[in-house]
């Protein structure tokens, strides 16, 4: 009785972390303390309510278990562990939610048939999975078809035994990718390195021609590469090699641009537009490779939308940094909408980023003791996944996904994007609730 009525509750209330509260502001000139916040003549935002999003916003895998709720059965309601979507590390929840806004992006550029459109895929370590769904929205429509490309990224084990053990499992194995887009001729399937992939068996003694009779995709050579590096909405811009490396120093990044055939658009086959590019990875130090790589299409506007992973040491700060050199909007991706954060003030950020519902509460060593003894539930440490997933037992990182989209472009599709997302939901408080905008009411109505 002591253990389960009277510990679990007291070992909570001891080492409880503090109460979230906004903070106090900046102080306006010559005052050294303020009572309340203020913009102090600041151009920024004040009012992002991150207190009133219902719980599953940005963990959309929460299920929220009222006192007293109980089964069916008439046994107690406990939450069900969160589970991995087999073939991925994503859970039903994020994949969910990132589908949701793909296929917004598709439905804002369904109608536009005379354009070139390609979907891009970098660091894919889930085997195609995303990919693949996306492509669903893009069906076949007028002259073009939508062209996917996914790079797949070498996140494996350095030990060869680890490494083959991964390929078993088909996670990050480039075959998988190639293997899931199989008899799909406007899929591009790359290694990390930018080489592309899904080429016949060639043999060591064939000729040059045979080579090339023998490739299943065409394949550009050196001056078709330079061409496209010179090509482009700015016409002007000088020939720019990639210079990024890794961490270690040796490999850059394929640049984006590279991939794209803009030797059809100089030739009269239609502007070539990046409706969605996807940036996943295990660090934000190769998101940023992948970034710096894209630079000089998001540059001219040439992406529309940018998904971006939440890794666990990523810094949304460095992140907003970036799209605002390239004159990108930064949002949080929620269950229902997508909320802006880049022109939030500096105070504002630091509280929205600090709440309980975005960074996990910093408790101290007596309550990760008690969550490790079981007197504390484990829930808020948002563990999805087991010892049998991919990647084993993981945080869920809130929110899940992060996106650009280009700031004061003329036209209507960044708006588009948003009100299909906004509108078209699945879940409660005004999203998922409607066939058409005027079925549309107000949360618990």
């Amino acid at each position: 009785f002591l253990s389960r009525r009277v510990l679990p509750p007291l070992a909570d209330k001891i080492t409880r972390p503090r109460i979230w509260r906004w903070s106090a502001g900046v102080a306006l000139p010559g005052q050294k303390n303020v009572a309340s916040r203020n913009l102090a003549g600041r151009n920024c935002v004040m009012n992002y309510f991150i207190e009133k999003q219902p719980p599953d916003e940005y963990d959309p895998d929460f299920v929220e278990i009222k006192p007293g709720e109980k089964n069916k059965d008439g046994t107690p309601k406990t939450r069900e562990p969160v589970k991995i979507i087999e073939g991925t590390y994503r859970t039903k929840g994020q994949v969910h939610v990132i589908s949701r806004f793909v296929e917004a992006v598709a439905d804002s550029f369904r109608s536009n048939t005379g354009i070139r459109q390609h979907i891009i895929f970098t660091e894919v370590r889930d085997s195609g999975h995303l990919a693949s769904e996306a492509v669903r929205h893009w069906p076949p429509r007028g002259k073009h078809r939508t062209t996917v490309h996914v790079i797949a990224s070498d996140e494996m084990p350095h030990d060869p035994a680890g490494r083959n053990a991964a390929k078993a499992l088909g996670y990050g194995a480039l075959e998988d990718i190639e293997e899931r887009f199989k008899g799909n001729d406007k899929a591009r399937i790359y290694d990390r390195d930018g080489n592309m992939a899904g080429l016949a068996d060639i043999g060591e003694d064939m000729d040059d021609d045979e080579v090339l009779e023998g490739l299943e995709i065409d394949v550009p050579d050196q001056e078709t590469l330079e061409l496209r590096m010179r090509s482009g909405k700015n016409r002007r811009m000088k020939f720019n090699t990639n210079t990024t490396l890794l961490p270690d120093g040796t490999r850059p990044y394929p640049n984006l641009r590279a991939l794209l055939p803009y030797e059809e658009e100089d030739d009269g086959e239609g502007e070539i537009v990046v409706p969605y590019l996807h940036v996943d990875g295990a660090s934000m130090a190769h998101q940023m490779l992948v970034l710096e790589s894209a630079r000089s299409l998001l540059e001219e506007n040439t992406v529309v939308a940018v998904g971006i992973e939440h890794t666990p040491d990523m810094d949304v700060r460095v992140l907003i940094e970036f799209f605002t050199q390239v004159r990108y909007k930064t949002f949080f991706l929620g269950a229902r909408q997508v909320a802006r954060i880049d022109n939030l003030c500096d105070e504002v950020l630091d509280d929205v980023l600090d709440h309980p519902s975005v960074s996990l509460p910093q408790g101290n060593w007596f309550r990760r003791l008690f969550i490790r003894l079981g007197l504390i539930s484990k829930e808020e440490l948002r563990i999805s996944g087991d010892k049998d997933t991919q990647d084993g037992p993981k945080r869920r990182e809130t929110p899940p996904f992060f996106v650009a989209m280009p700031r004061g472009r003329r036209s209507k599709e960044e708006m588009t994007i948003q009100h299909m997302y906004d509108l078209f939901g699945g879940y409660g408080g005004g999203g998922g609730q409607i066939k058409t905008a005027n079925d549309r009411k107000a949360p618990g109505k």
